[in-house]
């Protein structure tokens, strides 16, 4: 039986996806999907992303955010070669022609950096949503509510309260034809 060493560590997805195209890597933790030739995907879990809003922002007032929402000049981005980035720029269609940037761009290292930002800086930013399990109830009050939870809300609200119960549903009522 053939034992091997499992190590783990962190780093950018590019360094990652190069070691594994040449075969110094056994397996990688990255953001899906990469689309990369040669590397086959396995989904471990499915994770969702919250806007980090800061307090100062128009669309902190907003229930939740759309792509369409988030001022590209005002997002704080993880730096290049971190999956999560190239998530968030197809995301918010950032590579697109015309989408504005600011003239002043600082990209993090890490998502406690880009909380930082928003904390102190202001503006927004994107994190996936484990790392809200991390976050102070101060800094749970910039976090928007996802937008399935949202339309979700939204979608009861509007509904007759006779079809929020399953009580009665396998009734057929019968409705005249000659009304």
């Amino acid at each position: 039986m053939c034992r091997r060493a499992i190590r783990s560590v962190r780093r950018r997805c590019s360094p990652v996806l190069e070691r594994l195209r040449e075969n110094r890597l056994d397996a990688g933790l990255l953001v899906t999907p990469l689309q990369e030739p040669g590397i086959t995907e396995r989904h471990l879990f499915y994770e969702d992303y919250v806007v980090y809003v800061s307090p100062s922002e128009s669309v902190y007032r907003k229930r939740y955010v759309l792509a369409d929402d988030i001022d590209t000049r005002r997002l704080w981005l993880l730096e290049e070669g971190h999956c999560m980035r190239s998530q968030i720029m197809r995301l918010c269609e950032l590579k697109k022609a015309g989408a504005p940037m600011s003239n002043f761009q600082y990209e993090a290292g890490s998502v406690e950096t880009l909380k930082r930002m928003v904390e102190t800086r202001h503006g927004i930013t994107i994190i996936p949503e484990l790392a809200l399990e991390e976050l102070t109830p101060r800094q749970a009050k910039v976090v928007k509510q996802r937008l399935l939870d949202a339309l979700h809300a939204e979608i009861l609200r509007s509904l007759p309260r006779t079809m929020l119960t399953p009580q009665g549903k396998d009734v057929l009522k019968l409705a005249p034809a000659d009304r």
